[in-house]
């Protein structure tokens, strides 16, 4: 994280004397997923907001409708980052990406309800659980679809 958003982004910055530096927010401390969206990938949601959020709601679409339509095509790129250099489509990524739209709704209800501290639990939890088991879930299909019956496991090795 340290090397890609911080150190590279701002060498990239300052060789092209762009002024604006500011990457992320402190995403760590969000209250709930909207939050965390929101303080990441400043460059990013800077780009979704002034190109897809605010035109979709200027042309008469209701907060759910654009927030769902800019997770589905930010969840369309994500699949295309991962499926296309893998050479696999499983749809992992467009789903986790998709099923952010209700976390969102429902990290926010719990940080109502039970206060910031265990909706920023809830930002932990999605993010310990959920990206990396997608992550799992795609190396394992990944090695099976390319090193499938070749592979031998600890047990089969023994010639016991």
């Amino acid at each position: 994280f340290y090397l890609i958003f911080h150190s590279f982004l701002n060498t990239s910055a300052e060789l092209l004397q762009f002024a604006d530096r500011s990457f992320f927010r402190d995403w760590w401390n969000a209250p709930n997923l909207e939050i965390f969206w929101k303080t990441w990938n400043l460059p990013v949601h800077r780009w979704c907001v002034r190109h897809l959020y605010k035109p979709l709601l200027s042309s008469g679409f209701s907060k759910t409708t654009s927030i769902s339509a800019v997770f589905f095509l930010s969840a369309l790129l994500h699949e295309y980052l991962v499926s296309i250099p893998l050479r696999m489509f499983k749809a992992g990524v467009f789903l986790g990406m998709l099923a952010q739209v209700p976390l969102v709704h429902l990290s926010r209800k719990v940080e109502h309800r039970f206060g910031s501290k265990f909706g920023n639990m809830m930002v932990w939890a999605s993010l310990i659980i959920g990206q990396p088991l997608v992550i799992m879930m795609y190396y394992h299909d990944y090695v099976i679809q390319h090193f499938g019956p070749q592979i031998e496991t600890f047990g089969d090795t023994c010639q016991c």
